[in-house]
């Protein structure tokens, strides 16, 4: 029937009949695109002229007139532009409410359905093999195509992942199968081994029913079963929701990497329950943790600069980590190694100085300069304590615009390294982001002291 027709369906018709018997070799245009919570279709038309008020466009039939005309009531705002020769644009809005997308994907046989009844059961249990699609489906849901790591769209990559135990899935699940939770443990190596819990999802159609809690609550159970040297973590800032239902576990703060993440990355807070979204930022920021699960993790002491374990050491003390001050007088050597990794998606940049030197130093500074004219947003620089020079290092990065940023496991193993950071021109509003824990905000306000004083400089 006319009512069943879909409004993106019916201008596409309408389009196409215009182009038959007509005199354009111009193909047709289509685009697609999301804005503000609307879907916005827009098809161009460079066959016979359409006119949106008139029965005579396109030398279409009354009846299919009748039928398209019916069609477009199931959008909020129809629109025409008329270039001239160019042909004319047809742009159709269509509202993406939560409750109205839901409706959508329900009756289309979608990816969820529009409410959970009160009081079904939910069952929080391992992935099984042939659910990596189901997994797939339910990241699209919730972050569209833009979620962080890609992998996600690919259920074949999660299987192989799953089979060799590099992922390990915890799932929440509803009577007839369907996923609408998820929370993984990837592991980042194999000796020592180390995983991060990562991949947390949940449907925005059950986000009142505890599932993130429940999901952190099994994935921890799944910790705690699995040798492993420490755990990792790292929160989006935007909001604290997830780091205050990590707590109970007794994370270990690391560092804070501000506006590493572009925006686009993250699911909006208001569709997932947790809104509205902080303003005045164009990035989001990383608190990374960890908890430790052998005595020492990363062995018993650690040699800093002043400068260093001056203002960070505190965040030594859950590791059974001790330090002791280097000498200012200890040079950095020639040459070097620095190998770099551009992050397109993020706008962003990781420099890994597994050998810091004058030489790789140079390097990474002009490449750096370089990325910054071509609109790089983020630059990171990681390099392991247990190099010479580290004093100088610090100095000469933090006059050309780096600032510190804390502590990391170096490359996700046994030994323990330390992370800079440089913003090209963004906004991030320190005012914005969301710490949990003291020990968080006095992180926080140190990596801010030390963004100022490099701003200044």
């Amino acid at each position: 029937g006319s009512s069943d027709l879909p409004p993106t369906w019916a201008a596409l018709t309408m389009v196409k009949a215009a182009h038959v018997g007509g005199k354009s070799e111009e193909p047709l245009g289509l685009g697609v695109w999301e804005s503000e919570g609307k879907l916005f279709i827009e098809i161009v038309n460079r066959g016979a002229p359409i006119w949106l008020g008139s029965r005579e466009s396109g030398g279409m039939s009354a009846a299919r007139w009748e039928k398209f005309h019916q069609a477009l009531r199931g959008a909020d705002r129809v629109s025409l532009e008329n270039f001239g020769r160019k042909g004319q644009k047809v742009v159709i809005e269509i509202k993406l409410g939560s409750r109205a997308a839901a409706k959508s994907l329900a009756a289309s046989g979608g990816l969820a359905a529009a409410v959970i009844p009160e009081g079904e059961k939910i069952e929080i249990r391992p992935l099984k093999p042939g659910e990596e699609g189901a997994l797939s489906r339910l990241f699209y849901l919730v972050y569209g195509y833009d979620y962080v790591n890609e992998l996600v769209y690919y259920p074949e990559k999660l299987k192989a992942l799953a089979e060799s135990g590099d992922l390990l899935s915890t799932v929440a699940a509803r009577p007839n199968g369907r996923l609408v939770g998820h929370v993984g443990l990837v592991r980042k190596s194999r000796n020592p081994p180390v995983y991060e819990a990562a991949m947390g999802v949940v449907d925005p159609a059950a986000k009142s029913r505890g599932l993130f809690s429940q999901l952190f609550d099994r994935i921890m159970e799944t910790v705690r079963a699995t040798p492993m040297q420490y755990c990792l973590f790292d929160f989006v800032t935007n909001h604290e929701y997830s780091q205050r239902h990590v707590a109970k576990f007794q994370p270990c703060e690391l560092a804070l990497f501000i506006g590493c993440q572009t925006r686009k990355t993250q699911a909006k807070l208001e569709r997932i329950g947790l809104g509205p979204d902080p303003e005045g930022m164009d990035r989001y920021s990383l608190l990374v943790s960890a908890i430790p699960r052998v005595a020492q993790p990363f062995g018993p002491e650690v040699v800093l600069p002043e400068s260093i374990g001056a203002a960070f050491g505190f965040l030594l003390k859950p590791f059974n980590l001790r330090w002791s001050v280097s000498s200012r007088f200890e040079a950095m050597p020639e040459g070097g190694l620095c190998r770099s990794q551009y992050q397109p998606l993020q706008s962003a940049v990781a420099f890994d100085l597994d050998r810091p030197g004058r030489g790789a130093l140079d390097g990474l500074l002009g490449e750096w300069r370089e990325l910054l004219r071509k609109g790089c947003q983020y630059a990171a620089v990681e390099f392991p304590l247990a190099s010479p020079g580290l004093g100088m290092l610090c100095d000469i990065l933090s006059s050309n615009g780096f600032f510190a940023a804390g502590f990391v496991p170096y490359r996700c193993g046994a030994e323990l390294g330390f992370r800079f950071q440089a913003l090209g021109p963004t906004r991030v509003a320190f005012d914005k982001i969301k710490v949990a824990s003291e020990t968080g905000r006095r992180l926080l306000e140190i990596v801010r002291k030390e963004y100022e004083a490099c701003a200044v400089l």
